[in-house]
This record gives structure tokens, sequence and C-alpha cells, in this order.
């Protein structure tokens, strides 16, 4: 944590925990799904996203923690154009990719939770509970633990007792996890107001995990992939407005897809029990659909492939159009020197019967490699080409 941070003393959000005494109905839920998107959202845009990138140097390469990096590779990909970098430089899109690296921030390490800031002896309890129950069904393994939290929180007087810990804890996780990227964008610590903000989204978040883990329905989070191929389900928050020539003349060639370049929200669903009758079955409601930003992409998947993993593109030193040409010398170097070698080992065994001076029959193999260097020299400045391209992206959408 910063040193700075410790200094910082939010004060704890007032949320109903008196309205989890009984079972918030699914519309509750959805509204509190919506209001905590929207205030991860605003949090974003009145912060990390209200600056536009001044440095050259490339966003990604920035000494980020391995869960920021892990999380970004399962919620975004590049367009067509391959261009890792927009995604940061992208105001819209670096918003964007931080919403769903916050929620799915927020999804392991609060909802995830069987109750959020539990103590350790009822937190064990419901661990060996659930694994004693891995095989029974899913609705009874969730009303047990919801008997068994309700049982628990009536003792606590409704508030587990590390609650607001565990709140603390993961707002602290959450700036260090977006430090080196907001230190690079001139917002080096949040303000007082900024990190208030921030704790107030990870206690609703927290009351949410409560809301859920003291009902007997199953709830259910679900990342839409990135590149997967974009669904009437999915809910469009943004799109890539004006594909690099390039890559979309590309693309015109064969037939284009709309596919999933971020994901910002998850689908979240609920699932009850449901009897009719004789019969028995399952009602689902969506509490929230999957949020997207789209892009024009290749028909087929093989079409569509990522040739530059986030890891590549991260690890890489050089500009993509030059690795091409350093492969090429590298490759001249090697074969040159594999040339050099068994000219002087061919000397050694041979050259006893040859009529050549000492000087001449030292110098020969060293003549030959430079003779084979300038070879490849000539055909790598004749055949390799090394393209600049400018390409600007329209980025202008509207968050709702």
């Amino acid at each position: 944590m910063p040193r700075q941070l410790k200094t910082f003393q939010p004060s704890q959000r007032k949320l109903p925990f008196s309205e989890l005494q009984g079972d918030i109905p699914d519309e509750g839920h959805q509204e509190a799904f919506e209001l905590l998107y929207s205030e991860i959202n605003k949090f974003l845009k009145d912060g990390i996203c209200r600056k536009a990138a001044s440095s050259k140097k490339s966003l990604w390469k920035l000494k980020h923690p391995k869960e920021f990096l892990s999380f970004a590779r399962m919620v975004a990909r590049p367009g067509a154009d391959g261009e890792w970098e927009k995604l940061l430089r992208s105001r819209p899109y670096r918003c964007a990719l931080l919403s769903g690296v916050m929620m799915m921030m927020l999804e392991k390490h609060v909802f995830s939770d069987l109750l959020f800031g539990a103590g350790p002896e009822h937190a064990e309890l419901l661990r060996m509970e659930d694994n004693s129950m891995i095989n029974v069904e899913g609705f009874r393994r969730t009303a047990l633990r919801a008997d068994t939290n309700r049982v628990y929180l009536e003792a606590t007087g409704g508030v587990p007792p590390l609650f607001w810990k565990r709140v603390d804890k993961i707002t602290a996780q959450i700036v260090t996890l977006l430090s080196p990227l907001s230190a690079a964008l001139g917002e080096d610590v949040p303000s007082p107001s900024s990190y208030q903000a921030l704790h107030d989204i990870v206690a609703l978040a927290g009351w949410l995990n409560l809301a859920i883990r003291l009902s007997p329905k199953i709830t259910v989070f679900e990342w839409v992939q990135p590149g997967e191929t974009y669904q009437h389900s999915h809910l469009c928050v943004g799109e890539e407005k004006t594909p690099s020539s390039a890559s979309y003349d590309k693309i015109q060639d064969h037939r284009s897809r709309t596919r999933v370049m971020i994901s910002t929200a998850p689908k979240i669903s609920r699932h009850a029990h449901a009897v009719k009758g004789y019969f028995t079955g399952t009602a689902t409601y969506e509490v929230m659909q999957p949020h997207v930003v789209t892009y024009t992409g290749g028909y087929t998947d093989w079409d569509d492939k990522l040739e530059v993993p986030l890891q590549n593109h991260i690890s890489s030193r050089f500009p993509l159009s030059s690795i091409g040409l350093l492969s090429l010398v590298i490759n001249a170097v090697r074969l040159v020197a594999l040339l050099s070698l068994v000219g002087v080992l061919g000397l050694m065994v041979f050259g006893a019967g040859l009529s050549l001076p000492g000087r001449d029959l030292i110098l020969l193999p060293i003549r030959l490699s430079f003779r084979s260097l300038k070879w490849w020299l000539n055909m790598i400045l004749r055949h390799s080409e090394v393209n600049a391209q400018f390409k600007v992206v329209n980025t202008s959408w509207s968050w709702k």
C-alpha cells in the first residue's frame, strides 16, 4: 500500500443491512448491480480516465502487477488492427478495459466469498460445509449455506465482524493494481474524494455479496470472451468506429463479423428452484446483460485469430515492423558463421594438399565469409521493406 494511503480514513457507507433480514427480490439485485456498474464508470472517468496519455512510452510495459495483466488478458483484445496500445491510450477504451478489470477483481475478491467479512471460524465452517456437500444438488447446498449465514449474522448484529476491514483491504489492493498506470498518467495518488468513492464501491459490492449468500437462489457470473461473435443478447456500450485502412481492406476481402473487443461487465443471472404441479425446474432471472465494446473482425475464428498476444507485446523490445528484418539479419550471421567454421575445418583437413602460401591459406575462410555476408546484405536490402503506417482510429462513443 502506498504510504500516503495510510493517512486516509474513509467514512463507512450507509448500507441497508436491515433489509438483508428478508430476501432481496431479483429487481433489487438488478438495481444494486446497475448502481455498482455506474459508480465504477464514474470513478474511472473522474480519475484515471480523465487525462490523455502524453508519454510516448508504452503504457503496457510499465511495472504492472501480474494480476492486472491477467485480468486485462481476460477482458480485452485489440481490434482487427492488432494494436494493444490504443486500448490504454484512448480514454474511452481505457475506461472500458479498466471497468472490466475492476468488475473481475470484485468478482474474485468479493463476490466469490462464501460470506464477505466473516470471521475466520465461520469462514472455515462454510468451506468445510461446502466441501462436504460437493456432490449435493446445487439448490440444496445454497439453501443450507443461506440458513447457516442467517444464524451467524443474527449473532453478529447483522454485519459480519470483518466486513469493513475487508473493504479497507480490497480498496487498497485496487489502488495498488492501478497505481503504475495512474502514475504514468499524472495521477500519482488518488485524492481523498476519489479514494472515498472507491471505498464506497467496494462496500456496495460487499453488501451485494451478503444479499447473494443469504439467498437460496444461485447467482452466476458469465464473462463474454474477447474475440467472440457479438450477440443481440449483449449490451454494446461502444464500438470501433473506423478500422485502420490496412486491416479494414484485409477484412473486406472476406466476409466480416462484429466481434467483442472489450468485455466490461459479465452476464449476471439468478436461478431459482421452481415447482409447478408435478414438474420441477429452474426459473432464471437476468440481473445484468453482458456489457461489451465491439469491433469489425474476420468472419471465421481462424481469420480473426490474435496474432500478437498481450504477453508477447509486453516482452518485445522492437517495433513489430522491425522483427522480421532483425530475424533475417540474425539468420544471415548464423549462416556466415557456419560457413566460416566449415571452411576452417576443411582447410585444416585438406590444406596440406593445396599449393597455397600460408598467409593465403589463413585468409581464405575470412574472404569467403565476407563475400557470403555481402551477398546476404544485398538480398536483405533488395527484398525487405519497412512500412510506417500512421493509423487514426475514431474512438468517439459515449457511456450510458
